[in-house]
């Protein structure tokens, strides 16, 4: 898996666009253009590649992740305009075009009244903080601005949101120069290895050769109307109370299970060698191949079914043997 989708809503949370009142605008860049190059590490390995022009936004990632003893390669590539957004399996060479949403969402929040823009941050702030504690990530504010940190020769700024972070140029907020995370038994991090000021060629920006882009029928009707649907919903007194109760539920839980506890004090801080522990089940566990075990574990069962089968076969021989053996001796003998 190239990514968890939790960690990329994460990951999103931690990106500055909640820092400023429309959360679905995209920052201005101060550049023009620009072109980045990244590696991937940890629990993904790969390359990307990360270009601007203007009002256009081109990506490209090969990467290898492994989980539960399975390997999966990724070569993607994606295209953001100001109206539309392309993405390509480039090993299946399958293309998809959809409405860009978030001018639409951008709108949308717009037209909300002062009240619902408030509530909106307010469900967005407590999604992302129930995330966090459900998943037992550290809880940070979301968005949360660090310090100014260099990479491939340019600064950054870089947002926090628990175990995430992004670390954006200071004067080109859509390019990342850093991104990291780390949930549950995964990792993942994406670091700058080159940085170019200036247009990229044009080819950057050219859809790969030999694909066709079908269209999202999920998307083309009426993008407007579910954009708007999408962030009313986000913006609702429904949502907020969802939340909220749901909110209570999880501390009424967590009030129990310290009520429960010996001590009564809340659960301690993992020592170093607890964590190096639970890092090396997390590491056998991202080497179980689960297929295999689960063949393994059938052909188990069919073995020993045969065995039984057999040795059931033998007994039965040998009783049918006694028997006989019994018989001759039972016969009169003249």
């Amino acid at each position: 898996m190239t990514r968890l989708a939790l960690a990329a809503a994460l990951a999103l949370v931690a990106s500055p666009l909640l820092a400023q009142d429309n959360p679905f605008k995209l920052p201005k860049n101060k550049i023009g253009a620009i072109d980045v190059t990244y590696t991937y590490t940890g629990d993904t390995q790969g390359t990307a590649e990360r270009a601007i022009s203007n009002n256009r936004i081109v990506s490209h990632e090969t990467t290898t992740s492994k989980f539960f003893g399975k390997t999966t390669n990724t070569d993607s590539w994606s295209l953001f305009t100001p109206d539309s957004a392309y993405t390509v399996d480039l090993t299946k060479k399958t293309g998809i075009k959809r409405p860009n949403m978030l001018p639409y969402m951008e709108k949308a929040y717009d037209d909300l009244d002062g009240t619902s823009k408030q509530r909106l941050h307010q469900n967005m702030h407590d999604m992302a903080q129930m995330l966090a504690q459900a998943f037992g990530t550290q809880a940070l504010s979301a968005g949360a601005k660090g310090e100014t940190k260099t990479y491939a020769g340019e600064k950054c700024v870089e947002h926090s949101f628990a175990s995430f972070s992004v670390c954006s140029m200071e004067d080109a907020p859509a390019i990342p120069l850093h991104m990291q995370g780390d949930l549950l038994c995964v990792n993942f991090e994406q670091t700058a290895t080159s940085v170019k000021r200036g247009e990229p060629p044009a080819s950057t920006f050219a859809p790969p050769p030999g694909v066709t882009f079908q269209e999202d029928t999920n998307l083309t009707v009426k993008p407007d109307s579910m954009a708007r649907g999408f962030v009313n919903y986000l913006a609702s007194q429904q949502l907020a109370d969802s939340l909220a109760k749901a909110k209570a539920d999880m501390a009424k839980q967590q009030s129990e299970s310290n009520a429960s506890s010996s001590s009564g004090e809340k659960p301690r801080e993992m020592t170093p060698e607890e964590k190096a522990q639970a890092r090396e089940a997390c590491e056998k566990l991202k080497n179980f191949d689960l297929g295999k075990a689960m063949a393994n574990a059938g052909k188990s069962v069919v073995n020993e079914a045969v065995n039984e089968a057999v040795q059931e076969k033998k007994a039965e021989a040998k009783n049918d043997a006694k028997q006989k053996i019994k018989g001759l001796l039972k016969k009169p003998h003249f």
